[in-house]
């Protein structure tokens, strides 16, 4: 008798015990943020690319002028707890640039909508040359976790010779889950 009560609970804490493993669960609050304007329409919705974390965000602008309008990358900020944590990168990105403060804007025509997927400089890596495919377009970066806390833009859009700037947050938590 005894020894089948050691071998059901030996049986019942193998099935049991994986279910009590607890998990890490990132959320985003809320899961995406938008600013609306007479001249421009701004959505940034943090993403989990190939991670359970997140480690981009996707950036819309929605130029609602019939003038061009121009993202400044240059001086688009990452914000971060509401400090300025340096600029943003994206798939092909020339790296000289982003040193020299030289990244070309982004120009959206008037009634257009401008999408880009983006990430904070400070968390990526570049992927070292020898591993590199010839398409580095879309493999050179190495996106890291966007941490706890308050994260979102500061951009800044030029238009007939006049800048604005547009501030988007988000709260990105990290909770733990069984």
């Amino acid at each position: 008798m005894t020894r089948k009560i050691v071998v059901a609970t030996v049986i019942l804490t193998i099935l049991i015990f994986p279910a009590c493993k607890t998990k890490r669960i990132w959320k985003s609050m809320p899961a995406n943020q938008t600013l609306n304007s007479q001249s421009y329409d701004i959505g940034l919705e943090p993403l989990k690319r190939d991670a359970e974390y997140f480690n981009w965000f996707h950036l819309t602008v929605t130029n609602k002028t019939s003038d061009d309008m121009e993202i400044d990358w240059n001086r688009t900020r990452y914000i971060h707890n509401g400090k300025d944590a340096g600029p943003f990168i994206f798939a092909g990105i020339v790296p000289e640039s982003v040193k020299n403060n030289t990244i070309p804007g982004a120009v959206i025509q008037g009634g257009d909508t401008f999408a880009r997927d983006i990430v904070p400089l400070k968390l990526i890596a570049f992927t070292p040359l020898r591993e590199q495919s010839i398409d580095t377009e879309n493999h050179n970066i190495r996106a890291g976790l966007i941490p706890e806390g308050e994260n979102g833009i500061s951009l800044v859009i030029r238009q007939d010779g006049r800048s604005a700037r547009a501030k988007l947050i988000v709260n990105i938590e990290n909770r733990e889950v069984q």
